[in-house]
Parts: structure tokens; C-alpha cells; sequence
């Protein structure tokens, strides 16, 4: 069947595509401009699956978010090549209403109907995200990136499973760190970059730090916190190793409790080894609760209904505020409320670790 016949067909009734067994349209403008695009430069499309009814009406079984796109473009709804298909030149129209789409058309019982379309929408396994990053980008950059996750001890206990090539996709996200890349975008523009080159030199820069984080942890449920804090404090694996069993203990605990739901895990992480290394006596009174907060309130300086910020003077609303160590908890500040100040998010966050 060529497009402007499956075009027509579907204006006329004789393919419909709302059927019951079919989901809500899904494919945005931008899949949409894909299935465009790819009917231009010759890149095959899935064969379209229709159920001929009882009037000989095709039901579609499986096609209609590519058709939903087909039609929309003949109607004018968005632009390919920043032209509308009323705009587009004569040689494209003509490429696109004479291309021949591979369309299977299957008729029976109800019974063998839903069960086509069971097996339609079950059987295929969509690719992993490093499935498609392999697919097009497979060179030797990509085999030795392999070689060493699945062959390297270290790489192997951090990174975990390598199903699906889901140890690898990690990889390649805590290189980002070290290259300056993140996101899938990131990451494709990255690995295209260096396609054909060895793996050996990112290998020398990231097994330190994969190294690092085999020593000293227990388990890896935080690696990208691990990583950079691995990053961080590689000179100091010494000593971290001296108290890799407080370590892993004070985390541990720390990751159990409700002091995790309410706090920034990377700084509170960093805080608790920071002091652990240091060796500072922490009080075990981690956070200021809001009975905390009510009482410094009764003494704190306002204005109306608002309350100042310690550190830049500014007046908040006390919902906006957060009850903070003057004498950072790291560093053996306590968690008492002659060591307590009303910040609001901004100086908070930029205190980060200072008195």
C-alpha cells in the first residue's frame, strides 16, 4: 500500500485506528517529524498490522502512531524541514505519496484478533538505552569500554549487573563527570567523538576512581555520590580505609533512617565521612525538628508575620526558613538551640559546610 492510498483509506473510513484495543496517541511532534524523515531518506518503516472486520473495514492492529503522523503532516498540523506539507516541494510530495509501506492484513475470529494483538505488543523487547548507543556507534572505543567492565574486577563489584549492557551506561554516565558531558545526548555526542580511538586512556583515568570506591564501600546503591566523592578525595584513600568500617556503618544508618528523606544525601554522606576522617565527635541529633524551629521563633527578630535570615538580613515567611547549625554538625557543632539559626534556602545552601 503507498502512503497517499493509506492516507486516503483513513479519511475515508475504510482504515480506522480508534479501536478499543488501541492506546492514546503518544508519539510527540518531534517522533512524529522522525516518521517523516524517514519515509524521505528511504529508512524502512515496521510493517503495519490491520484486521479486515466483518464489512471489510481494516482495523488497525498495530501502525497508528506512524499513521497518526502521516496524516497530520498531509493536514498541515506541524513542519518538516520547517515547511508545512502544503509548502513542501513537489519532488518530496511525490517521494512521500509513492512510497510503498509493507502491510500485513489478518482476518478470523475475535478471539485470534486479540491474540495477535497480544502478541504484537509483548513479544518485541524495545533496546536499552547502551543497545542504541551500540547500534550506532559500535567501534573500538565501545570493545574496549566492554573488555573492561566485564573483565576488571573492581569495575565488575561497582558497577553491578551487565545485562543489557546497563553497567556500561553507568560507566559511561560517571565518565561524564571527569569529560564534562551528561545525558543521553551527551553521552552519544561523546562516544561518537571518540568511536574509533582506544578506551585506554578514559580506562587509566576512570579505574582509580572505580578503585577507590571498591575499597572503601560496601555496597554501591549511591554510586554517583561515591564517584565524586571519590573524585573528591582521592588522596586521602589512606585514611578513608584506616575507617572504611565506620564508614559503611554511620552510612548505613544514616540511609535507614528519616534524616535521609529530609536532607541532601551527597552533603550529609560527605559530612559524615568528613568526620569520621577528622575524627570530630558528632552529636548523634542529627537535624532541628519544628518544635525546635517554634522556640527559636519566639526570640528570633521579625517584622509582622516574617522572620529574618541570619545571614543575608532579608524578612521570610517562617515556611521559607530552615532551622541551621551556626557551628556546622560536621565539624561538632551540636544540634542544641544555642548553635541554631533561621536561614532561608539560598544562604543555606551557599553556607554549605562553613561557620
Amino acid at each position: 500500500m503507498k502512503i497517499r492510498e493509506l492516507y486516503e483509506k483513513v479519511n475515508d473510513g475504510h482504515i480506522i485506528s480508534d479501536i478499543e484495543l488501541q492506546r492514546e496517541i503518544v508519539y510527540d511532534k518531534e517522533k512524529q517529524v522522525l516518521v517523516i524523515d524517514s519515509i524521505v531518506k528511504d529508512i524502512p518503516l515496521p510493517a503495519f498490522y490491520f484486521w479486515k472486520n466483518e464489512n471489510g473495514i481494516l482495523e488497525v492492529l498495530d501502525g497508528k502512531q506512524r499513521i497518526e503522523a502521516i496524516k497530520n503532516f498531509y493536514q498541515n498540523n506541524f513542519m518538516y524541514e520547517r515547511k508545512l506539507w502544503m509548502q513542501t516541494d513537489r519532488d518530496i510530495q511525490d517521494k512521500i505519496n509513492e512510497t510503498e509501506l509493507k502491510d500485513i492484513i489478518c482476518e478470523g475470529s475475535e478471539q485470534l484478533k486479540r491474540e495477535i494483538f497480544r502478541r504484537i505488543n509483548t513479544l518485541g523487547v524495545p533496546l536499552s538505552e547502551y543497545e542504541v548507543l551500540n547500534g550506532l556507534f559500535n567501534g573500538e572505543y565501545l570493545r574496549g569500554l566492554s573488555s573492561y567492565v566485564e573483565n576488571d574486577r573492581n569495575a565488575k563489584k561497582v558497577l553491578g549487573q551487565t545485562v543489557r549492557g546497563k553497567a556500561k551506561l553507568s560507566l559511561l554516565r560517571l565518565l561524564g563527570v571527569l569529560r564534562h558531558y551528561s545525558g543521553t545526548e551527551g553521552i552519544n555526542e561523546y562516544v561518537k567523538m571518540h568511536q574509533d580511538e582506544s578506551f585506554a586512556t578514559d580506562q587509566r583515568e576512570i579505574m582509580k576512581f572505580i578503585n577507590f570506591i571498591s575499597d572503601i564501600f560496601d555496597s554501591y546503591n549511591q554510586l554517583p555520590i561515591y564517584f565524586n566523592l571519590s573524585v573528591k578525595y582521592l588522596r586521602d584513600i589512606t585514611i578513608w580505609k584506616q575507617n572504611k568500617t565506620v564508614i559503611n556503618k554511620r552510612i548505613t544508618r544514616y540511609l535507614q533512617s528519616d534524616d535521609a528523606k529530609l536532607t541532601d544525601k551527597a552533603k550529609e554522606i560527605e559530612d559524615i565521612i568528613q568526620a569520621i576522617v577528622k575524627g570530630i565527635s558528632v552529636d548523634p541529633k542529627r537535624l532541628f525538628n519544628s518544635d525546635d524551629k517554634k522556640v527559636l521563633m519566639e526570640n528570633w527578630n521579625c517584622q509582622g508575620a516574617k522572620y529574618e535570615c541570619a545571614i543575608c538580613k532579608q524578612y521570610f515567611f517562617p515556611e521559607e526558613l530552615q532551622t541551621d547549625h551556626i557551628k556546622p554538625w560536621s565539624k561538632g557543632g551540636r544540634t542544641v538551640l544555642s548553635n541554631a539559626q533561621l536561614l532561608c534556602a539560598a544562604c543555606n545552601k551557599n553556607k554549605s559546610n562553613n561557620e
